[in-house]
């Protein structure tokens, strides 16, 4: 296949409307289903040699059996599910268009990840046309659930797995980018070892329903917005995980400006401080508190009885979702406000922490080496959350890169009105998965 038919294949993914529906929502699995049936189309080598399943209605699972069962299968994960692109308004191309313009794929999921669907299954449709036979078992695995949770398909997979006593030596998901941070002079490509917890709760003031004319001197509402001032003001303590630390350390001398005329570097705990003026610094090195959603009364007279907020909270490696709890009720309590999760099934811990001492783990340096040899790369943590958190429980290492500048817009190009990546970037991509599984899957 040549570069120019890769990226058909590419925009004509998508071009379906995979859109996640939240819990409760009757989600649209049409789009799920067509795009099943253009990938035997677009991949016949893929589908001539994996076993493919669908699971949970929507996602799929792809096999390829080793020729040696001593060893741990290895897996690539990606999802089908995009977020929604609402009207497409702002959009320079039509969000479900996949048009190929000024050296970019436009549309929803380019980056946030049918890049990586794409990217994964066009290596392995091109490792199989030379006549690769893999020594170790490689799994791919497209969910179609991952934007709200992963519930019916990464997890749901796992089960399939685990029925059949399957042990994964590694995962290899999102969460890891080329980044152009702020505080550093240069890009800089992190491998995440570990992602950050997940947990929102629901805070309650309970008060008096009555007229906007006549109202009490402290409202329901005023105690909420109390409490809710309260947690921004006592922010979690910033700490150092180890892979932030070791970040750190590896990127010391790209710091922009420190301080001028030293003749060192920074510690990693003089950097924390730094870095953490910035959003995306901070995210790094502290559990963060983000108030997503409040709620008062139905109309602009009445005032309301139960005002509530969700809280979101992302936890770093060391903390915990009972730290956050306590944490909460401690500040929120003494001002009346009740506390209670949201949804007790969506509460994640923060990940285990991946091995660095691993043939993976070196092969996704090399890849990103040998594509970007200007490029550092280094571990680190991902602040979000990714279908990963489900195939911990059966794998030995999980590692989250996808092979993409994220640019000055950071994470937020993941689900960014005019969402779209390079045409360099899509093909490096496939270059990099390429590379990744002809060395891992080889004894």
């Amino acid at each position: 296949m040549t570069d120019r038919q890769k990226l058909e294949v590419f925009s004509e993914i998508l071009q379906y409307r995979t859109v996640s529906r939240q819990p409760g929502e009757v989600p649209d699995m049409k789009p799920f289903m067509e795009i099943a049936e253009y990938l035997k189309k677009a991949f016949p080598q893929v589908h001539r040699h994996f076993r493919r399943e669908v699971v949970g209605g929507g996602s799929l699972l792809f096999t390829l059996q080793g020729a040696d069962l001593s060893l741990k299968p290895i897996m690539l994960t990606a999802h089908l599910d995009v977020v929604p692109a609402d009207d497409g308004e702002n959009w320079l191309e039509p969000p479900f268009s996949g048009k190929l313009r000024d050296g970019r794929v436009w549309g929803r999921g380019a980056i946030d990840y049918k890049a990586g669907v794409s990217g994964m299954l066009q290596a392995c449709e091109d490792i199989l046309e030379t006549g690769f036979t893999p020594d170790r078992t490689v799994i791919l695995a497209f969910g179609h659930d991952e934007e709200v949770g992963g519930e019916t398909g990464a997890a749901e997979i796992v089960r399939i797995l685990t029925d059949r006593g399957v042990s994964l030596s590694s995962v290899l998901d999102e969460g890891g980018y080329i980044y152009s941070y702020p505080w550093m002079e240069r890009d800089v490509a992190v491998i995440g070892l570990a992602e950050k917890g997940y947990l929102t709760l629901r805070l309650t003031a309970h008060g008096v329903q009555g007229h906007a004319s006549v109202p009490e001197i402290n409202t329901a509402a005023g105690r909420l917005c109390s409490c809710l001032a309260e947690l921004e003001k006592n922010q979690f303590k910033a700490k150092l995980c180890s892979p932030v630390e070791m970040m750190l350390r590896a990127t010391s001398d790209m710091l922009r400006g420190f301080p001028a005329g030293s003749d060192r570097s920074p510690t990693p705990a003089e950097m924390m401080h730094i870095i953490e003026k910035w959003p995306s610094g901070n995210a790094l090195v502290r559990t963060t508190t983000a108030i997503t959603m409040i709620r008062g009364s139905s109309k602009e007279n009445i005032i309301p009885a139960e005002p509530y907020a969700l809280v979101n909270f992302r936890a770093v490696p060391g903390d915990s979702s009972m730290d956050i709890l306590k944490h909460v009720r401690s500040v929120a309590e003494p001002l009346g406000v009740d506390v209670r999760y949201e949804d007790s099934n969506l509460v994640h811990e923060p990940s285990g922490i991946a091995s660095m001492d691993t043939d993976e783990y070196r092969a996704i340096q090399a890849a990103v080496r040998d594509i970007w040899p200007d490029i550092p790369v280094v571990p680190g943590v991902f602040p979000a959350a990714t279908d990963s958190r489900h195939y911990c429980i059966i794998a030995d290492n999980v590692y989250r890169f996808e092979p993409v500048h994220l640019g000055q817009d950071g994470l937020g190009a993941l689900h960014s009105e005019g969402e779209s990546v390079s045409v360099e970037d899509y093909l490096n991509a496939v270059n990099f998965y390429t590379f990744f599984v002809r060395s891992v899957s080889s004894a």
